[in-house]
């Protein structure tokens, strides 16, 4: 039992190295390509709210970043001008490494993301979702890479690109030249709470 408290005041004591709620601005866009021809869709807005934790490593340069954000990506469609929204709630994980270990500090980090549509339509009303030939799927997954800095008093800024590796679209089948992935880029406000080693 002893053992055990040990544990778990450990896990907290780790997991408490520093929290960090934040708000993202930015654009996104879908990449498509349907039979072999490619289509330019244009950028739209994109906003989403954040909580990471920050659990500092033996070298307190280096962190593991997990957290949650749910948030709407845009994007501007090429040939009907309609405005497609997707909304999804995001597993993000990301390796951040600090220049300085303590204190004020620029950061560069790399990982990854997983995520779940929880709503997807354009102007002209809601889209399918899971539901056959030509409904995005539920999920997506991809790549985030970032640069930011740290301020002592927890105040965080950070530039952002995720770019998305699954094709969110499902395809009739033998249609294999075809795929619809995500990418956004993005600007971060955040500030840290409950710090600890950060």
């Amino acid at each position: 039992m002893k053992k055990l408290v040990a544990l778990v005041a450990l896990a907290a004591s780790t997991f408490a190295s520093a929290q960090e709620l934040s708000l993202t601005g930015g654009v996104s866009k879908i990449d498509e390509r349907s039979e072999g021809e490619q289509f330019n869709h244009s950028y739209g807005p994109m906003v989403k709210f954040n909580y990471v934790q920050w659990i500092a490593l033996n070298d307190a340069r280096f962190s593991i970043n997990p957290g949650l954000s749910a948030g709407f990506y845009t994007s501007k469609l090429d040939e009907t001008e309609d405005q497609l929204m997707l909304s999804y709630v995001s597993l993000p994980v990301e390796l951040v490494y600090k220049v300085k270990p303590v204190g004020s500090s620029f950061f560069v980090s790399a990982g990854g993301y997983f995520s779940y549509l929880i709503g997807a339509e354009t102007d002209r009303g809601e889209l399918k979702i899971n539901d056959g030939d030509y409904s995005y799927k539920n999920t997506d997954y991809g790549i985030n890479v970032g640069v930011g800095y740290v301020f002592e008093k927890g105040l965080t800024l950070r530039a952002g690109y995720t770019k998305g590796l699954a094709n969110i679209l499902n395809y009739p089948e033998g249609e294999t030249d075809s795929y619809i992935k995500n990418s956004n880029f993005g600007l971060t406000i955040g500030y840290m709470i409950f710090r600890k080693r950060i």
